[in-house]
């Protein structure tokens, strides 16, 4: 009689944890989905302000505009930046590796910026004209949140380099913070 106890409590949990493993790859799966419909879901017209702060308390507001529309003979998504409704940057998105959430920005003109996208985040991050910039493109169902975080290349301080009882710390730099930029992009009718 105990072994029968046993072993229906055996088959019960068992039923139990197969039921919920399940559930959980139902939930994997789906999130599996969601990050391949990326750039497909993201495609559309989506336009607002973007303000401009910098360090010494301005801020300017100008038109956003980004327009992501279906692959091209070329195989890239045109991934189209407006600016003041004059200052058109037409890009291309290109696939390297979905798998490893790798894309590409092409600028057309010998620039490539290489993405990452994390979650319902794409980010890129490169320097140019003594500037780091790190851009990140966040969908939100029907918006696009755009931010840029924009630094100097060189270091404005060195903290660290100690040894405290037996930990050694590391050295850490901390550049200066020039410009926060921030668009709250509603995708259009």
């Amino acid at each position: 009689m105990y072994r029968i106890k046993l072993f229906i409590i055996f088959l019960g949990l068992l039923l139990l944890w197969s039921c919920k493993s399940k559930d959980n790859i139902i939930a994997s799966s789906s999130e599996f989905k969601e990050s391949l419909n990326f750039p497909l879901d993201w495609i559309g017209d989506y336009e607002g302000p973007l303000k401009i702060y910098n360090t010494k308390g301005g801020i300017d507001t100008i038109s956003m505009r980004l327009v992501i529309d279906y692959p091209n003979a070329q195989g890239y998504f045109p991934w189209t930046i407006i600016y003041d409704n004059n200052d058109v940057r037409p890009y291309g998105l290109e696939v390297i590796n979905a798998d490893k959430g790798l894309y590409r920005i092409n600028e057309y003109n010998s620039i490539e910026l290489d993405a990452y996208l994390i979650d319902r985040h794409l980010i890129t991050r490169f320097s140019v004209m003594q500037n780091d910039l790190i851009i990140d493109y966040e969908h939100t169902g029907d918006a696009i949140t755009a931010q840029f975080y924009i630094s100097g290349v060189e270091h404005q301080n060195i903290t660290g380099g100690e040894v405290i009882g037996q930990d050694t710390i590391p050295n850490v730099n901390t550049y200066p913070l020039s410009v926060y930029q921030k668009a709250i992009l509603k995708k259009k009718d």
